[in-house]
């Protein structure tokens, strides 16, 4: 028994910190939580949708649909292995799971994108594409017996999600109308223009698309300029809105829910989505040790210096969810009942959750001892 003992101990001493990708048991720090595993789809069409622009339709790997359970509006996280590191990036699905099509995500190639350059160059039709199960807040549970008029506001590629939840109301919500305003800079960049046109032509009265360029053609009937609150306001008028979705970029997002919340519209009602990748370029990082307490199970954890609470909890077998682990998704989001947190920025909870001491967990960093409910 001494022996064991002995041999216990001297293990606890000599067995080095875990680094997040703790993937064994150990004596010292429990057995880690396993993780999600990524699922591979086949890519099964590569659609053009502007010279910038394109859409990647999805099947299961031997071509068929894919059991893929998603809400309007969601996101997938993409992983990808580019130069010997795994890459991960939120994508939103541009699909609708209520018609019936394969799931589908549209990405903008930016030159500064290492994921959507190596989509756009790399990937094509019949390769193989992983991904994290669908995560995502910027959503509604289409009701049949609702009789409601929901707003959509796109910038660029923002159109996304929206369109996305906007078939999913045309074919959810027969007695719901829905207004779409998108902004883009040229009629060029105009993403998804047919498929718009023929819900349109499939429910005239129910569904409108106003566009708003900023360099617009000669002849052009739409609006002109950007798509700010002023814009937005103007555009809708006095009509009732039960429910406002926004996305696209955070100037303009800012711009449209100060404009509508000045209106007197509640916060409840003005749903925002907003994809920031957090950063430590201007931030201090607790140098102390610290101490998590998980209220579900009374766990208490040391989080290390330079530690996020989401390393520091997977490390110690916690089973706390994430997907992209940038501070783009909110799928790590948990909610701290004592105690300060800093948070890497950009990132994607909203003012009403950091009001009610939610945060993200691949992004934080215990500032002191830190509660944190469930778990």
């Amino acid at each position: 028994m001494t022996q064991t003992v002995a041999s216990f101990v001297r293990g606890w001493f000599r067995e080095p910190l875990p680094t997040f990708e703790l993937r064994s048991p150990s004596a010292r720090w429990g057995t880690p939580r396993a993780a999600v595993p990524a699922r591979a789809f086949r890519v099964v069409d590569v659609i053009d949708e502007t010279p910038t622009v394109r859409t990647f339709v999805l099947a299961a790997p031997d071509g068929g649909a894919p059991a893929l359970a998603y809400r309007p509006g969601q996101h997938l996280t993409v992983v990808v292995d580019i130069d010997g590191r795994t890459e991960r990036r939120c994508y939103s699905f541009s699909s609708s799971p209520l018609t019936g099509a394969r799931p589908a995500i549209t990405v903008r190639r930016t030159p500064d994108g290492v994921v959507s350059r190596h989509l756009h160059d790399r990937v094509r039709a019949g390769d193989l594409l992983k991904a994290l199960p669908p995560t995502g807040e910027f959503t509604l549970e289409p009701d049949s017996s609702a009789r409601r008029h929901v707003v959509l506001v796109a910038g660029g590629v923002g159109i996304t999600p929206l369109m996305s939840l906007a078939e999913s109301l045309l074919v959810g919500e027969r007695g719901s109308r829905v207004t779409l305003l998108c902004g883009h800079r040229s009629a060029d960049e105009i993403v998804f223009h047919e498929r718009l046109a023929a819900l349109q032509r499939g429910a005239p009265d129910r569904f409108v698309v106003q566009y708003s360029l900023d360099a617009p053609p000669a002849g052009w009937a739409g609006l002109e300029g950007p798509l700010d609150g002023a814009a937005v306001r103007a555009a809708v008028g006095d009509q009732p809105v039960d429910e406002w979705f926004v996305c696209g970029p955070e100037p303009m997002m800012d711009s449209v829910r100060e404009a509508l919340l000045t209106a007197g519209v509640p916060d409840g009602r003005v749903h925002v989505e907003r994809f920031s990748y957090a950063s430590t370029a201007a931030m201090r990082i607790p140098e102390r040790e610290a101490t998590l307490r998980f209220a579900g199970s009374g766990r208490h954890v040391v989080a290390r210096p330079g530690q996020t609470l989401l390393e520091a909890g997977l490390a110690a077998g916690v089973a706390l969810p994430s997907s992209c682990t940038m501070g783009g998704c909110g799928a790590c989001k948990v909610r701290t009942l004592e105690g300060r947190v800093v948070m890497r920025e950009p990132n994607c909870l909203t003012d009403a959750e950091r009001a009610a001491g939610y945060v993200l967990t691949c992004c934080a960093y215990a500032d002191g001892d830190v509660a944190i409910a469930g778990h």
